[in-house]
């Protein structure tokens, strides 16, 4: 096996406003760390099961759509799904991260099975550093009426702490809706997602727009378009901003000089947590913007760190769809 890297691009999220003090981020108790790596395994014995994932997901596939309520938290969407034993599993929906990830806690209760952490080295990659962490396998997951056997994870070994820390500790990916759905839709509006089988995607409208997408580590990427320049940004429901970008597209537009920095806002993502002065978080307004074959003048736009995005901020007006059939992203409102 080799070592694992799982990237997150977004998990970014805002804390609260006029927050004096950081959350800490540190690793785990070590009483939580004894109880999860209590179920930890060999190499062997993981691939093992891993080797049967595959034929155990296809045969148990639903037949038709999954539609699952989710809730907002920070703009970024939750949903409720179970965990072995029926346990309740809140997760938040994250298409821009690569890989499922659960919360040390989560995976100890849930008893899964790790692999020894001196037989495989795992990396998480966030927008404000890196962490260390176990690979897993946790199963079954229920989602909705869809019950998945068993599908790796990540499991991470560190956690945040202090005044506003509180979100969802696990998160379900963009790995398997990718892997095994027609479509995922993220009905911010009517507060549910629907996971689809078999069929592909049919936009409803009334007003609909669209633009393809291409996978890169395992997220979805779409083109930005503003005075001749363009780039490429990650959907990312995992975010709770709307258009972001960094230092270096902001330097092509020719605004890394605009904007006045954020104060007074804690960011928190994989990796640890900065402040938004720290980070040099700042707004701007482009006078145009096109993504996903529309246009919108005087644009919003965050220079912050990390690649850039587009996140729950601005897709939280919209139904949006990934259509892994045609590689499609949809908008309708």
């Amino acid at each position: 096996m080799r070592p694992s890297v799982f990237v997150l691009h977004g998990l970014l999220l805002l804390l609260v406003a006029g927050c004096r003090t950081v959350p800490s981020h540190a690793p785990v108790p070590a009483r939580a760390m004894e109880s999860l790596t209590r179920y930890a395994e060999s190499r062997e014995v993981f691939l093992r099961r891993l080797s049967g994932v595959e034929p155990q997901v296809r045969a148990a596939l639903p037949r038709g759509p999954v539609v699952v309520p989710i809730s907002l938290h920070a703009n970024t969407p939750v949903i409720q799904a179970l965990g072995p034993g029926r346990q309740p599993l809140r997760m938040m929906l994250d298409t821009g991260a690569a890989r499922l990830v659960m919360g040390a806690r989560s995976a100890a209760k849930a008893r899964v099975p790790t692999v020894k952490a001196g037989e495989v080295q795992a990396t998480m990659i966030g927008v404000v550093g890196t962490e260390p962490g176990l690979v897993g396998m946790l199963g079954p997951l229920t989602i909705g009426t869809w019950q998945v056997p068993s599908w790796p994870c990540f499991v991470r070994t560190f956690e945040s702490h202090g005044q506003g820390a509180s979100y969802p500790e696990n998160i379900l990916g963009f790995d398997l809706a990718a892997r095994w759905c027609s479509f995922l839709t993220v009905d911010y509006r009517s507060r549910q997602s629907v996971f689809g089988f078999g069929l592909g995607y049919r936009p409803r409208g009334p007003r609909i727009s669209q633009a393809p997408f291409h996978l890169r580590d395992g997220v979805a990427f779409i083109t930005l378009e503003s005075g001749g320049v363009s780039w490429e940004a990650v959907v990312d429901t995992g975010s709770f901003n709307g258009i972001e970008i960094d230092e270096a597209i902001a330097k092509k537009l020719g605004v890394q000089d605009q904007g006045q920095v954020v104060k007074g806002l804690v960011l928190m993502a994989v990796g640890g947590a900065v402040t938004s002065d720290q980070a040099r978080l700042r707004s701007i307004m482009l006078p145009s913007l096109k993504l996903l074959g529309a246009r919108y003048p005087r644009a919003r736009v965050d220079i912050s760190p990390g690649i850039p995005r587009v996140g729950s901020g601005f897709l939280r007006d919209y139904r949006v769809t990934f259509d892994f059939q045609q590689r499609k992203l949809w908008l309708e409102w």
